[in-house]
């Protein structure tokens, strides 16, 4: 987990985009959804889930989560990953205790992403005293990378090992439409794997 998150890192720095999305081409809209099923009553888990500035508390990805805006209609919160892998923004959209769910969007992040909100649900499980909790995205990829040494973007990145089965020099050797397929992929495997790993451990705080 350990190596995996570093070379998380490692991507991200070399998918970080500055043309601004309106402009920028090679974008790819993209959705995300994950679920899991956890021994605990749905309202013992909702109690941590519905506490949106409260994230810390269940997923090990999460070094911290603070509220940074106390109205209620607009709540933000301000995330800080573990290992180095940077800071993510989100607002809150609409809550609801009734239907236990909760909807946000992404204002600022580390992700190659635009446009990026996101839902968890939280419902009863097949059986008694289960739940079933749902973690959906829905982003556009920004599948570009400026060089800041041209004024032209590039596609390419720099030469190195595999990094979630990316060989770069294959890469950098691929068309531009290539190159922002699998670009895209990778992105969607990240968002993808933050999901489960925060999934993973909300099952494990709930039924330790």
């Amino acid at each position: 987990m350990k190596f995996q998150k570093m070379m998380l890192a490692i991507l991200l720095s070399m998918m970080v985009a500055s043309v601004p999305a309106a402009t920028q081409p090679g974008f790819f809209h993209e959705t995300v959804s994950q679920s899991i099923t956890i021994r605990a009553d749905p309202a013992k888990v909702w109690a941590l889930v519905g506490d949106f500035d409260g994230m810390a508390h269940w997923n090990s990805a999460v070094e911290r989560s603070t509220s940074i805006d106390e109205d209620r209609d607009s709540l933000t919160r301000a995330i800080v990953f573990k290992d180095d892998m940077g800071k993510e923004v989100d607002v809150l959209d609409e809550r609801s205790d009734a239907d236990m769910t909760l909807r946000y969007h992404v204002t600022s992040g580390p992700w190659p992403v635009a446009r990026y909100t996101a839902m968890m649900r939280v419902s009863r499980g097949a059986t008694p005293g289960t739940s079933v909790v749902e973690w959906r995205g829905a982003f556009d990829v920004k599948g570009i990378m400026v060089d800041p040494d041209s004024s032209a973007p590039s596609l390419d990145m720099p030469p190195g090992p595999l990094v979630f089965g990316l060989d770069i020099e294959t890469y950098n050797n691929s068309s531009s439409s290539e190159k922002s397929a699998k670009r895209d992929k990778i992105t969607v495997k990240i968002i993808t794997d933050l999901y489960r790993v925060g999934l993973d451990s909300l099952k494990w705080v709930l039924e330790r």
